[in-house]
């Protein structure tokens, strides 16, 4: 360790040498450039002259201190830290503030090797307990559960995300409390507009898949579909919102769908195939999802996309739906790039 350090001294010393640090003619003085003030105005005029420069002294530097057993490591470490002194490389506590900025980890992510998810899926779980914990009451965690997907939606689109799918209300969630039930329903008659408002600026499409729609009051309805017809020329990010939505009846549906047409005889049973479900399912016009995010700490599905998930990257985050971050989605996109999906092979 004390070798190393003296490396990366002797290293940055001569770094800041070259830079101009001192005004003693030795060292990088010999290589030509003649008195100091000369060499310092070239190297600000050409930073690839002075690059090569700081790389040769920091090297002989190293060479000195670690003599001829020395390692790779110490001229990897005197390189940089020759950099860092005359700020070719910026400072530790620039890039620790760059880093810690939404823009920059937004910047960051883009520039991770690896695709971004075509198709991310979310469970947006926790809003009751949210709401319970901060307010008192459940209402108003669905209330900023509905903020949250905003402000998520934003993010995708940003992280250049081509179909965003979310849990709203599930078919059983029918089964909840009649006077909270009631409560999100109007919740939901004042959110979509407000959603229509971001998705037009946007210009992201919607849609509301539901697998059992004879519950939702056909005001409820009536509102769902002005929003989808609004958006149906929008051309970036497809938003589906599934409510009154189940995957197991959503696969019913779908094979029910295909009994129909063997009966009608368009069909041959052994012509049907995984392809032929998927296409009657609700998102049959779509990708699957490679990526699914289920918040609030719970490891289920629920009942959501059982026939779409099958080979979907799966992440499970410890907090609330109205908890999440934008960073959360970046970690999920730089996690999802660091894996191999070979979907069996």
């Amino acid at each position: 360790m004390q070798r190393r350090v003296a490396v990366v001294a002797s290293a940055s010393a001569a770094g800041q040498e070259f830079a101009g640090g001192g005004e003693e003619q030795g060292g990088v003085g010999h290589t030509g450039f003649g008195c100091w003030r000369r060499r310092s105005t070239q190297a600000k005029r050409n930073l690839p002259e002075r690059a090569v420069g700081v790389l040769v002294s920091c090297i002989l530097a190293a060479s000195r201190a670690v003599g001829a057993a020395g390692g790779g490591w110490a001229l990897v470490a005197a390189v940089r830290a020759g950099a860092d002194a005359v700020g070719l490389t910026g400072s530790t506590n620039s890039k620790a503030k760059d880093e810690s900025s939404p823009s920059a980890r937004g910047a960051a992510a883009d520039a991770e090797d690896g695709p971004v998810p075509q198709h991310v899926a979310v469970i947006m779980d926790g809003n009751r307990r949210f709401g319970c914990r901060e307010h008192g009451n459940a209402l108003s965690g669905h209330r900023a559960g509905g903020e949250k997907l905003r402000d998520f939606l934003e993010w995708c689109v940003e992280e250049g995300i081509r179909y965003l799918t979310v849990f709203a209300f599930s078919t059983e969630n029918w089964k909840r409390d009649p006077a909270e039930v009631d409560g999100m329903m109007q919740l939901f008659m004042t959110e979509v507009p407000r959603l229509g408002k971001l998705t037009a600026k946007l210009n992201v499409r919607v849609r509301f898949l539901a697998s059992d729609a004879a519950p939702l009051s056909a005001e409820l309805r009536a509102c769902l579909a002005r929003l989808e017809e609004e958006t149906a020329i929008c051309t970036g990010c497809q938003l589906n919102v599934c409510m009154s939505y189940g995957g197991r009846g959503d696969v019913v549906h779908a094979c029910q769908a295909l009994a129909r047409e063997v009966a009608a005889g368009t069909l041959k049973p052994e012509e049907i195939d995984e392809d032929s479900i998927k296409r009657r399912l609700l998102t049959g016009d779509i990708p699957d999802p490679d990526v699914l995010i289920r918040t609030s700490g719970e490891r289920r599905l629920s009942n959501f996309l059982m026939y779409q998930l099958a080979y979907s990257e799966m992440f499970f985050l410890d907090k609330h739906w109205p908890e999440v971050t934008r960073e959360d989605l970046l970690s999920v996109i730089s996690s999802y790039q660091q894996r191999q999906r070979r979907f069996g092979r």
